[in-house]
């Protein structure tokens, strides 16, 4: 079968469109044709050896990619992720071999494309919507929350009554309004003064999703909460804030539930373009570009 194989980690360079064997699923395993996968900035670092001091495999030729939709035996339409690195297996490939365990049903309701968007920005932004322990009436301030994540904890908090005030680019405004933020300010310097000019005791919570850091912490008030997908944003603690982390594993009761919210339209699935295997070298050119307004999908 084909797929886009790592053989050094020497970033895009080290990629290369190759044929390599079928997968075998062993015992536990489902094969999975991979109707469509898409593409994360973790994509990138796996291409630099940045998970091999976590733990990551350094052996080559390694099948790269995450996320991915697509039919399983019987034509089951499914969805989910690898973590690529750890797990000896990836997504960009027309066959997949992976423990029954990742696979949830992807609703009828949603292509294998938008399907492809969904696992690791959903169950990362679920994680953090939980860790932020927000409630009804609550004041967040989701830094990124135009980007996938960002915007699926926007409006994941703002399913449960939670107010959101998306920190983005200018650019990116209307995009976060339409993903449920009533207030947007801008991720420069002025953040701090734009928040507390409006609440000046500050936010009840803070989803960093882009790594601000201190200058996303300043704008939670005391005793409030902090919590960051990206780990070299965390924090010491600080006014009673006590500043974790997340960190996303294969769940397919929770990918279940987000593709049944996404299926009934209160989660976003956004595909910003969609390629063939072949044109990896552009997905990627384009991911590494950045400000694409939803994900860089491959299709075998």
């Amino acid at each position: 079968m084909r797929a886009i194989v790592l053989n050094s980690f020497t970033g895009l360079d080290g990629l290369e469109l190759s044929e390599v064997s079928d997968p075998t699923p062993s015992d536990g395993e489902e094969l999975v044709d991979i109707r469509a996968a898409s593409l994360g900035p973790w994509d990138l670092s796996s291409t630099r050896g940045r998970f091999v001091a976590m733990g990551g495999s350094s052996e080559f030729p390694q099948v790269q990619g995450w996320d991915f939709a697509g039919e399983a035996s019987g034509g089951r339409r499914v969805l989910g992720f690898v973590a690529q690195p750890w797990m000896g297996v990836g997504a960009f490939a027309e066959r997949i071999a992976v423990p029954s365990g990742v696979l949830a049903a992807l609703p009828e309701a949603i292509g294998f494309r938008e399907g492809s968007t969904l696992p690791v920005c959903g169950l990362t932004a679920r994680l953090l919507v939980d860790a932020a322990a927000v409630s009804e009436g609550d004041l967040v301030l989701v830094t990124g929350a135009a980007g996938m994540v960002g915007g699926f904890a926007s409006q994941l908090a703002k399913a449960r009554g939670v107010r959101v005030v998306a920190a983005v680019r200018e650019s990116d405004a209307d995009d976060a309004r339409r993903l449920g933020a009533e207030m947007v300010v801008n991720t420069g310097p002025d953040i701090e003064a734009e928040v507390r000019g409006e609440w000046q005791d500050g936010v009840d919570a803070c989803i960093d999703t882009i790594g601000l850091g201190s200058d996303a912490l300043v704008c939670v008030r005391d005793g409030g909460a902090f919590v960051t997908s990206v780990p070299e944003a965390v924090l010491g603690a600080a006014r009673g804030i006590s500043p974790g982390t997340v960190q996303v594993q294969p769940d397919a009761d929770a990918t279940a539930e987000l593709a049944s919210r996404a299926s009934a339209g209160e989660l976003t699935l956004r595909v910003a373009e969609t390629l063939p295997l072949e044109h990896f070298r552009e997905a990627y050119g384009r991911l590494e570009r950045g400000g694409s307004h939803g994900k860089i999908v491959l299709t075998p």
